[in-house]
């Protein structure tokens, strides 16, 4: 499988390619939300794991502009009562809300594979 991992923070974004990848699994990589949007409308995934806060556009503004119907699971920190957060969760393309720190990175994989 391929999947597009949209993160501004290096570290968790080179964490989740290592253990995809460790899995037999294909990986891109976009540091901001205008990045992935340009891979997005660019490529075929079979999944994205999403930011909310990044540069460029945040993970609301990517699912908002986002024309394919790819699954989605949203990996962010943020969980405050913005109404944004109420959007993201009711798209229908959101499979699941990951919540950072990630106590087990290998666990967020089987989460995401179970998932799909």
């Amino acid at each position: 499988m391929k999947f597009l991992i949209a993160d501004d923070e290096l570290l968790i974004r080179k964490s989740l390619v290592r253990a995809f990848e460790s899995k037999g699994h294909q990986c891109e990589e976009a540091q901001n939300g205008l990045e992935a949007l340009k891979k997005i409308n660019e490529n075929t995934y079979h999944a994205i794991l999403l930011d909310v806060i990044m540069p460029e556009k945040n993970g609301y503004e990517v699912l908002l502009e986002m024309k394919k119907n790819i699954p989605v699971f949203i990996i962010s920190a943020f969980t405050g009562d913005d109404t944004n957060i109420g959007y993201i969760q009711s798209d229908p393309r959101v499979k699941d809300y990951i919540s950072k720190p990630f106590n087990h990175i290998l666990e967020v994989v089987e989460q995401v594979l179970g998932k799909l």
